[in-house]
């Protein structure tokens, strides 16, 4: 998909530290905001991911935080295929 322009608003002192950032790290803003809406955008789905797998949150970081009643035998890939399917569609549907 191609790149659409976007205006936004933000605190004087606040883009101003933000391309401070981007100069100091090589890169434009752009890029920046960009990567942050990625990030929000794989946040959201992974939570949903995780909802509709009856966890908490995807990647449990201790033994006891995996529940023991979790399903046994999902076939891991066929379901993020059909989740990302889902959501990607829901997502086509919305842009339309």
């Amino acid at each position: 998909m191609g790149k659409r322009k976007l205006t936004l608003s933000v605190r004087g002192d606040l883009l101003e530290e933000a391309k401070l950032y981007a100069r100091e790290e090589g890169r434009s803003l752009s890029d920046i905001v960009e990567e942050y809406l990625e990030y929000l955008a794989s946040t959201r789905w992974i939570d949903a991911l995780a909802k509709d797998l009856g966890l908490e949150r995807l990647e449990p970081t201790l033994e006891p935080e995996i529940p023991l009643s979790r399903p046994a035998g999902l076939d891991a890939a066929k379901t993020v295929r059909e989740l990302r399917r889902g959501r990607a569609e829901a997502l086509f549907r919305e842009a339309s």
